[in-house]
C-alpha cells in the first residue's frame, strides 16, 4: 500500500506494551528515541517494504526466526533493529513485534541481540 510519497508500506504493525517496555529499559537514550520514532511511523503507516529485510529461519548464533522479518535503525544499516513475526490476526495479515535492540552487541556487554531477544519470545522456555 503506497503512502504520500509513493513508497509501498507493510500491513499494520501490532506492538506489545510489555514486551516494548522491556526492551527500552535496555535501550541508551539514542536508541530509544530511535525505536521510538519508528514506531509512531510504523504504526502510523506501517513499515517501507524497501526497509525490510527476512530473518535467516535458522540463525549462526543458535537462533530460530522462521516467518520473521527486521528493519535496521536507523535505516538503512543502523547498529539497532526491530524483529517482527508475520502473522495472520483477524484474518489479515499483521507484523507482530517481537524485540528491539542491538543487531549485534560487543560480547563483553551482556546484552542480547535483538535477534536472541526475538528468539525467546517466539520460543518460550516450557514450564517444568
Amino acid at each position: 500500500m503506497p503512502d504520500e510519497s509513493g513508497a509501498s508500506r507493510t500491513p499494520p504493525v501490532v506492538f506489545d506494551s510489555a514486551a516494548w517496555n522491556e526492551d527500552l529499559r535496555r535501550a541508551s537514550e539514542v536508541a530509544e528515541s530511535t525505536a521510538e520514532a519508528a514506531r509512531t511511523e510504523f504504526e502510523e503507516q506501517g513499515v517501507p517494504l524497501d526497509q525490510l529485510k527476512a530473518c535467516s529461519p535458522e540463525g549462526t548464533d543458535a537462533t530460530e526466526l522462521p516467518g520473521c522479518v527486521k528493519v535496521y535503525l536507523p535505516a538503512p544499516d543502523g547498529p539497532h533493529g526491530m524483529v517482527f513475526e508475520i502473522v495472520r490476526i483477524d484474518d489479515r495479515l499483521r507484523l507482530l513485534f517481537m524485540g528491539f535492540g542491538q543487531r549485534h552487541p560487543p560480547r563483553d556487554s551482556r546484552q542480547p541481540s535483538v535477534y536472541e531477544i526475538a528468539h525467546r519470545r517466539l520460543h518460550p522456555p516450557s514450564a517444568s
